[in-house]
């Protein structure tokens, strides 16, 4: 794999590659130290904050680098977060406390700022 990896780079400017859930089986976390960067995608109000948080872990333990996280299925028809209540889903059940949030120790770096 790490040399289809390589040959890839070598003849593309951008090289992306899908990958398994990372907390399902290992061989996300081997692929994410053949890459540059692992952006981790996380399904909205459907993935509880603890197992994004083991997949962050997982992701730093084997020395790989997480250049963002984007999150998806995301409704486009609310008014905004000040519409949106963390305690409900969706579908207007509550949802348990451990769901994913927006948390302020999570930013972005452009590339152009470094």
């Amino acid at each position: 794999m790490g040399e289809l990896i390589r040959s890839a780079r070598e003849q593309y400017q951008f090289v992306i590659l899908d990958s398994a859930p990372m907390l399902a089986l290992a061989d996300s976390r081997i692929l994410a130290t053949l890459v540059s960067g692992v952006l981790l995608v996380v399904k909205n109000a459907m993935i509880p904050r603890e197992q994004v948080k083991q997949a962050l872990f997982g992701i730093h333990s084997v020395g790989a680098n997480v250049i963002g996280v984007a999150l998806n299925r995301v409704d486009l028809h609310t008014n905004g977060y000040f519409d949106y209540h963390s305690d409900y889903l969706p579908d207007g059940k509550a949802s348990p406390k451990s769901f994913l949030e927006v948390d302020s120790q999570v930013t972005l770096q452009n590339r152009g700022e470094r």
